[in-house]
């Protein structure tokens, strides 16, 4: 009997220390040191600095994210609310380079290293991207390359997020250059500058045969005029170098004539007014009063059928409407109305036939609408 108290007692006194052990465990984990440790609350002050401000002065010198004048040209590329075909400063040899390096990074993998829109993932499946050796294209102000970085069209997203202001600039340029490498002459080359062929430049460098064959474009409208280089482009070509001519076009001189193409006669047409972005004039809406309700009975029932009711769209198939006239002009919309998008995917039809000059006004004022 008195053994069998023993055992017990030891039982009892077992489980007494396991139950102890088991809230000293608990009570561990309980602990609030996370919680209550010292940190700061946004716009509270703190006895930890002298000044009692817990939010630090920026250090000097610091740049703010969206610093700038946002509707200036640099940052929208439109002048009275058209695309502007200028440079918002010197395209320089270094420039070029610059937007040759982001070009080949961000453009390649849609737009391939010679701009005729079969990149890789075009070649995998993906929607066919735009060709720059088009017409269209190669009419376009360098505003309209710009805005399209900055705000996506079709199926291409915008790319604001990956390049700054300046890079899409460069990259503006730098697309300009691959169209002008395209009816490069020898009358273009400077006195003095080397000339290799392609051949010789891939052999050098171990490239595929293939390199200097001739490359096929997309090619889903046929040309209606013969390409020419758009005139008064303020553009600067980069310099010869083996490593920038070898992503260009094959053309049928030498890529080191592309490289260098239309240089003098590009420095003599830049304006003055590109060269500062003080100078450059400021965008400014002015448009005939229009029939906002009139405009929004248009836009039901013919355009939102595929850029929906409420303007939305369908991205990155069908683009929003919101803040389309703030963001691509007033003379983009109305070309691409008048003449439609056929290239794209899917392709936008022309309503030349049926809206008239005051419809498209109309249509206008209420896209413009907020």
């Amino acid at each position: 009997m008195r053994g069998g108290f023993k055992i017990q007692s030891r039982i009892l006194l077992n489980a007494l220390s396991l139950a102890g052990l088991l809230i000293v465990l608990t009570t561990t984990g309980c602990r609030q040191d996370m919680h209550d440790q010292p940190k700061f609350f946004p716009q509270r002050g703190t006895t930890f600095y002298a000044d009692g401000r817990s939010i630090r002065p920026q250090v000097t010198g610091t740049v703010a994210r969206s610093q700038g004048d946002p509707a200036s040209y640099l940052h929208t590329g439109m002048i009275d609310g058209k695309e502007g075909d200028m440079m918002p400063f010197a395209a320089t040899a270094d420039v070029l380079a610059r937007g040759q390096e982001r070009y080949n990074i961000y453009c390649t993998p849609c737009h391939s290293r010679v701009g005729n829109g079969i990149g890789m993932i075009v070649q995998r499946g993906y929607y066919p991207a735009a060709d720059f050796h088009t017409l269209r294209l190669e009419s376009a102000p360098l505003g309209h390359f710009f805005a399209v970085m900055t705000n996506g069209l079709g199926t291409m997203p915008d790319y604001s997020q990956q390049l700054t202001p300046e890079d899409r600039w460069a990259v503006a340029a730098y697309i300009r250059a691959l169209q002008l490498s395209q009816h490069a002459t020898r009358a273009d080359i400077p006195a003095g500058t080397r000339v290799e062929k392609l051949k010789d430049i891939a052999a050098r460098e171990g490239l595929p045969d293939s390199f200097t064959k001739p490359w096929t474009a997309l090619q889903t409208a046929p040309q209606t005029a013969p390409q020419t280089a758009p005139a008064a482009t303020p553009i600067t070509t980069p310099q010869t170098a083996s490593s920038t001519t070898t992503t260009q076009p094959p053309a049928t001189t030498a890529a080191t004539a592309s490289s260098t193409t239309k240089q003098a006669a590009a420095a003599e047409h830049t304006p003055a007014a590109a060269t500062s972005e003080a100078d450059t004039p400021k965008p400014v809406h002015t448009s005939p009063k229009r029939d906002v309700a009139a405009g929004q009975a248009i836009y039901l029932k013919n355009c939102s059928i595929c850029h929906q009711p409420t303007r939305a769209g369908m991205p990155p198939v069908i683009p929003a409407l919101i803040g389309i006239v703030d963001k691509v002009g007033e003379d983009r919309i109305r070309g691409v109305v008048t003449t439609g998008i056929p290239t794209g995917k899917p392709p936008m039809p022309s309503f030349a036939d049926k809206l008239s000059a005051d419809d498209i006004n109309n249509l206008l004022g209420f896209l413009n609408t907020k």
